[in-house]
């Protein structure tokens, strides 16, 4: 598996950015809090649809400086080992150096945010100015002229902070799940997805060319609209979050579950009597040695009915042919390990 990954895969890292809602009154799915998502152009990766802000990891963004720009706002080797624990899987994406890439892999996805939406999630307050659960984020420079140099050069991210004073939020990002594309995609990404709060919307005047539209919605909101694309890990992700209905008590559960350890989603289809199947991890059908073979080939001589009857554990999406049935993702007698339980349940989904 991690010489496949190797081979066919580009790191990448995804950031899902929360605020409070505006008004108190709970959202139509009792959230109290909105997530900040934005609209692909139909040019690139992932055309058209609705997705977290992101992109591939870059060599700059594991570069040693930031090392040293860390310790001179008062943080330590303590504070860097305090991103990853020991014990526990450690996912493909945090294999190489666990905490070496809990720091780049960050770095990664608040680059990519500034770089897509203008967004600077960076400090300039000491460490022992730091206190609560919400990033910082600066908003008094020439945030266009910046993002442009940043596009064109990711080690602009580091003249910028040195410009500014200031460095990568990083503490306040919060490792949340992996996920890696299946092998049926032409485009692979293994990819790491973090979790952040602000205290305030910034402006959203200055996303790139990239990107068609920028919206803050609550996940119900989104799950249930009709003209949206969103592809599995969007989903899935969207209808996670939205089991934690307060947002405090969401980033506290992300900050102490980040240091630990969580399963590679990485989903297999199968190929049915009536349609086709996406298994994920801790599903009965899921396969115990996963590799572009099994992802790509498996047919089951069953209906997707009959295969869900006749499984104890269930962990997956379902995608009949008929047009008439929607897709729906099911989740049956599943525990996840060191995450969110969102017991059983059934998921509308909608048909890429």
């Amino acid at each position: 598996m991690k010489n496949v990954i190797g081979k066919s895969w580009r790191d990448a890292a995804t950031l899902i950015v929360l605020t409070k809602r505006s008004k108190q009154s709970l959202s139509r799915g009792g959230v109290n809090y909105e997530i900040l998502l934005q609209t692909r152009t139909g040019r690139g990766a992932f055309p058209n649809s609705v997705v977290f802000p992101g992109g591939v990891t870059e060599d700059a963004d594991e570069d040693d400086r930031w090392l040293q720009l860390f310790s001179l706002f008062g943080y330590t080797n303590r504070d860097l080992e305090s991103l990853h624990h020991a014990n526990g899987p450690i996912t493909s994406i945090l294999q190489k150096n666990p905490i070496r890439r809990h720091i780049s892999l960050r770095i990664t996805a608040i680059r990519e945010t500034f770089e897509e939406l203008g967004i600077l999630l960076c400090s300039q307050q000491h460490k022992k100015q730091k206190d609560g659960l919400r990033a910082d984020f600066i908003s008094n420079i020439d945030v266009k002229t910046w993002q442009d140099r940043v596009s064109k050069n990711p080690e602009s991210l580091w003249n910028l902070c040195e410009d500014y004073k200031c460095y990568p939020d990083i503490w306040s990002l919060h490792y949340w799940s992996n996920w890696l594309t299946p092998a049926t995609l032409p485009k692979r990404f293994n990819t790491a997805f973090f979790v952040t709060a602000l205290e305030e919307k910034p402006e959203l005047k200055n996303y790139s060319t990239e990107v068609a539209f920028v919206k803050w919605s609550d996940p119900t909101e989104i799950l249930n609209s009709s003209d949206v694309k969103l592809y599995p890990p969007q989903s899935y992700e969207l209808t996670r979050l939205s089991h934690v209905k307060d947002l405090d008590e969401l980033i506290e559960f992300a900050k102490s579950n980040s240091c630990y350890g969580h399963e590679l989603v990485f989903p297999v289809y199968v190929k049915v009597a009536d349609g086709i199947l996406q298994i994920l991890p801790g599903d009965d059908l899921y396969p115990s040695d996963v590799n572009d073979n099994n992802n790509n080939n498996k047919y089951i001589d069953k209906t997707i009915l009959e295969l869900r009857e006749n499984c104890k554990t269930i962990h997956r999406a379902e995608y009949p042919k008929s047009k008439d049935i929607k897709p729906v993702f099911v989740i049956r007698n599943y525990k996840p390990y060191n995450h969110i339980d969102m017991g059983d349940r059934k998921i509308t989904l909608q048909k890429n």
